[in-house]
């Protein structure tokens, strides 16, 4: 007699409970040890799983979202191909706006999860602007006005901070044995730094919650905003960003977050975009300023796949 397969629920069961590991080389001698949450094996090749599973949780549970609705949202990071993963999955037309200032490869994983896409010129060569994200803001407002269109509304929806608290801020928790001095990780809606950081406030008072920007665009430390290359990070102020929970703010260049990811893929195998340089960039600076008996920890947001058309592997 066969034994059953022991079946899932579908793909969204696959989100979460991603590894932890400690990268090899620390980048001085003495520092802390710096660990990285390898977020881009979730699904969609992102941590934004997450998020976009919890709102659309949270929107069904309130009855905000119905059979038969189609959801709209602009994005030009991975909120797009993890919010057209979750849409399929559950059956929901999506309606995404987004920017031709991001690589060729995001739009068409969006594309090929069956979203429907509305591609805004871009305002820059330099990289994403405030200006490109009022005009995608501006015709998600018009297209979220209309009958049966549910917006997701992802920079100021709580029920994605409350979702990364319990998933993700958990597991690092779990992980790190409640062993961990800081935690850096770039702010793009926020939801990840505030749920992240509220789990760890909750149970670890003094591990240091550190916000990192674009140095291009460091509107949280100086209030400054324009255009970079760290694509998925807002590079504006989120308003779900609570500096209650957040004990410094430390900024990225463009060229040294390049830089990082093309190391990291050789150097540790964590071939990730961009916003993940960036993130080990910060931690390996945080670690530089600790002692060895101390752990920093980090998040690899998405998938080097996403970049590939960028050069920056070489």
């Amino acid at each position: 007699m066969n034994t059953p397969l022991t079946t899932d629920l579908g793909i969204l069961r696959a989100v979460g409970n991603t590894p932890l590991i400690q990268l090899h080389a620390n980048g001085s001698d003495g520092g802390a040890s710096v660990f990285v949450k390898l977020e881009y094996l979730n699904p969609s090749g992102s941590v934004k799983d997450r998020m976009t599973l919890a709102i659309l949780d949270d929107a069904e549970r309130r009855g905000q979202l119905k059979p038969g609705m189609t959801v709209v949202e602009y994005t030009g990071g991975s909120t797009g191909p993890a919010l057209a993963l979750a849409c399929r999955a559950k059956g929901y037309p999506l309606k995404l706006v987004t920017s031709s200032c991001f690589t060729p490869e995001r739009l068409a994983m969006m594309a090929a999860f069956g979203a429907d896409l509305e591609v805004m010129p871009r305002r820059s060569p330099e990289g994403m602007t405030q200006e490109d994200v009022a005009d995608m803001t501006n015709r998600v407002a018009e297209l979220a006005s209309l009958p049966d269109y549910f917006s997701t509304d992802q920079f100021h929806n709580q029920a994605m901070v409350e979702g990364y608290r319990q998933t993700l801020g958990q597991e690092i928790l779990n992980q790190t044995g409640g062993r961990m001095t800081a935690f850096c990780t770039g702010v793009g809606t926020g939801g990840t730094l505030m749920g992240v950081g509220l789990a760890i406030k909750e149970t670890l008072p003094d591990c240091q919650v550190v916000a990192m920007e674009p140095a291009g665009s460091p509107a949280l430390s100086k209030g400054v905003v324009g255009p970079h290359k760290l694509q998925g990070l807002s590079g504006g102020k989120s308003p779900l960003v609570d500096m209650n929970v957040v004990d410094s703010v430390e900024t990225a260049g463009d060229d040294e977050a390049i830089a990082m990811a093309a190391s990291l893929a050789k150097t540790d195998g964590i071939f990730a975009g961009i916003s993940t340089g960036a993130n080990v960039v910060v931690a390996r600076r945080l670690a530089e300023r600790l002692g060895p008996d101390d752990v920093v920890v980090t998040i690899a947001v998405d998938s080097g796949m996403k970049y590939m058309s960028t050069g920056i592997f070489g």
